[in-house]
């Protein structure tokens, strides 16, 4: 019982941390009418203004700057449940990235746009959750997830190359891209995770 309630908490916060990323963000573009998504980068629905960023101060900007904390701890939560239940020491490595990649989220809020750091915090994010997952994804093949985890190997690495490639019209369209890619491997993960409880459950019946 007490494992499955464990099973249970990862895919809690693994689909929670997805979906307040999004209602985080189309809650905070609902009270900023004036924001594009094809000219604005998500970043100025917490910060900025027409003097410093070329568009309106946000209404309301606590939404989208505590809405990504709120998310960064979901992350969080989710990457030291996960790694409570593998074995894999290249998976825990690879979790442990995602933890780092959790506190940088959290500071994209701190530090939100208009601020120093803002920038550096927010591409960190976005290769630290790359790095983490590619490394995510040779533990699980190494110990014998070999599909899963040359699926996400092979997402990440593609998506780079789609990033690189394209020629995004706004900031915002490329960090949507990004978010959905970690929203893919992550949804990966728990799907291979299902798996691996679903056998363990057959092998004790």
């Amino acid at each position: 019982m007490m494992q499955r309630d464990f099973y249970n908490l990862i895919f809690f916060t693994g689909i929670a941390a997805i979906i307040c990323a999004w209602l985080t963000i189309a809650i905070s573009i609902h009270f900023n009418p004036w924001f594009r998504i094809n000219v604005n980068a998500l970043s100025d629905l917490g910060g900025g203004n027409f003097i410093s960023n070329g568009h309106p101060a946000p209404t309301y900007p606590f939404i989208y700057n505590g809405g990504l904390m709120v998310t960064a701890l979901l992350v969080f939560s989710f990457s030291v449940l996960s790694i409570s239940h593998v074995n894999s020491k290249v998976e825990i490595m690879g979790l442990s990235f995602f933890i780092i990649s959790a506190l940088f989220l959290a500071l994209i809020g701190i530090y939100h746009e208009g601020t120093y750091p803002h920038a550096f915090v927010s591409i960190w994010f976005f290769i630290l959750s790359s790095i983490s997952f590619v490394t995510i994804g040779i533990g699980m093949y190494l110990v014998g997830d070999k599909k899963f985890g040359i699926t996400i190997i092979l997402i990440i690495l593609a998506s780079w190359i789609v990033y690189s490639s394209v020629r995004w019209g706004s900031v915002a369209e490329g960090e949507v891209f990004g978010i959905s890619v970690i929203d893919i491997v992550v949804s990966i993960y728990l799907a291979n995770l299902a798996i691996v409880r679903a056998k363990k459950v057959r092998l004790k019946t």
